[in-house]
């Protein structure tokens, strides 16, 4: 007779040896759980996970972590994982009046670009302050409060949506933090993946997160729990592969595509949503996607040239990129070619976390920058504060790039998120239906509603039988106290 048992009380590690054991015996679940300790767990896994490579016993195996006071630019690489979940702090709920509220990157602290640094994200949260005061304001004499909602409601709501303004004011410095629980194989590519990245905060943060699997945990009081993965995660190191590929490009890039690009591919730099062409070949798609991650082209852009080469010279760069690659090496991102719907998505950084959630998506994200402009919303021009908001980001604007000269990608923590930046997105139709729907409620952010509606658009256009079966709602169904 069936049988179902729930299991409790074991650490992480111990249960993903007691699952591994319970497929390779004929032993029940209770006998298998009484007959291992953590010491027969730790051999086991050093075995068979370390030196024979069954990378799916750490499937069994989930840990819990909360990471916090980290950037948001931590917090986005915390995330970037298909097969996580977790929950980060939302910015709506938070105060940044207080000290402590952003990052202050370590290699420039008590050196003079700290002051210039500083001067910048204070003028910002002031910024934040100042707007989302008017922007409720603004919105108060414009829409009176209906008869049969509380007051506390009302305020509520219309907070909210000043906050959907204000909040273009924030940057990518301000501190976040964020719970998550993974499998263990999860866990150790993250851990690998943050260590190899271009900023230091997120790699000591990954080495912060291996030494919490290795020490003793937080527990309720009285309970004594042994670290929830000492085995699995003891040999973790920054992913060499995604180094070597990132200076591979680099080169690729400067010394051998260079004349296949036209010299305005950098000026289309406008917020879009545009649903790909069909690439000529699966090639000519990875290299693509090498270049889109490398680059801040539109994929548009990118295209145009990489469709002019010739098969060889296809190949020629995934040999390069494949040539690097060690036995254990995942590949990238970009070698994920093959689906029927994609989307090149230039937008506020802001709405970009918000669609970031779509983890079943394909997502190769482009780097932070300035230089693609912002996005001004249609609740500010409308107030008439479009000349301050626009002069106000154009000046920091200015000054991050100026400090970028002095501290290189730390200046990107200054970064607001009314700036716009790329993300490919590659997905099948099933998953553009769920984001479309999802993402067009007049419950969420104007800006991602914006780009869900231009999605569903064109996806009608190129499908025209889904015209009817459509279930986005249009803006015109807009309620302002629906939030």
């Amino acid at each position: 007779m069936s049988e179902v048992i729930a299991l409790a009380g074991w650490p992480p590690e111990v249960l993903a040896y007691a699952y591994a054991m319970y497929s390779r015996s004929a032993l029940s679940i209770r006998e298998s759980m009484l007959k291992i300790t953590d010491e027969k767990a730790t051999g086991f896994l050093d075995t068979f996970y370390f030196k024979y490579g069954h990378k799916s016993i750490a499937d069994n195996a989930h840990i819990p972590l909360a990471v916090e006071n980290v950037s948001e630019i931590t917090a986005f690489e915390l995330e970037d994982e298909q097969l996580w979940d977790g929950q980060e702090r939302s910015t709506r709920y938070q105060k940044f009046n207080k000290p402590g509220a952003y990052l202050i990157p370590e290699i420039i602290k008590n050196t003079p670009q700290e002051r210039k640094y500083c001067v910048i994200a204070d003028f910002l949260l002031d910024k934040y302050g100042d707007y989302s005061s008017f922007c409720f304001e603004y919105l108060a004499k414009k829409y009176s409060k209906p008869p049969e909602m509380k007051n506390d409601d009302y305020e509520r709501t219309l907070k909210a949506r000043a906050f959907d303004v204000a909040r273009y004011w924030l940057f990518n410095g301000i501190l976040t933090s964020v719970g998550q629980i993974t499998s263990a194989r999860t866990l150790e590519d993250q851990i690998c993946r943050l260590m190899a990245t271009e900023y230091l905060e997120t790699v000591y943060v990954a080495n912060q997160m291996k030494e919490a699997c290795l020490s003793k945990p937080f527990c309720p009081d009285g309970k004594d729990e042994p670290p929830v993965a000492p085995t699995l995660v003891k040999h973790v190191s920054p992913n060499g592969y995604a180094t070597r590929i990132r200076e591979l490009m680099k080169k690729v890039m400067r010394d051998d595509l260079r004349n296949f690009m036209y010299p305005d591919a950098y000026n289309n730099y406008t917020r879009h949503v545009r649903l790909a062409h069909p690439f000529r070949s699966i090639q000519h798609e990875i290299v693509a996607g090498l270049v889109y991650e490398t680059t801040n082209l539109t994929l548009r852009n990118i295209q145009s040239f990489i469709n002019k080469m010739e098969i060889e010279n296809m190949n020629w760069v995934i040999s390069q990129v494949l040539d690097l690659r060690e036995k254990h090496d995942t590949l990238p991102r970009a070698f994920a070619a093959g689906y029927g719907i994609q989307f090149d998505i230039c937008m506020d950084i802001g709405g970009r976390r918000d669609l970031h959630r779509h983890r079943n998506c394909i997502q190769i994200h482009q780097k932070f920058t300035v230089d693609r402009g912002f996005d001004v919303p249609e609740l500010v021009k409308e107030a008439g504060k479009s000349e301050d908001f626009s002069k106000n980001m154009e000046h920091v604007a200015l000054r991050v790039n100026q400090l970028k000269h002095a501290i290189g990608n730390n200046a990107d923590y200054l970064i607001p998120f009314a700036f716009r930046t790329g993300t490919l997105y590659k997905m099948d139709y099933r998953q553009a239906e769920y984001m479309t729907v999802l993402r067009s409620t007049p419950q969420g952010h104007f800006s991602y509603r914006e780009v869900a509606v231009e999605m569903d658009k064109q996806l009608r256009e190129l499908i025209p039988v889904l015209e009817r079966h459509s279930r986005i709602t249009p803006f015109e169904n807009e309620d302002i106290f629906k939030r």
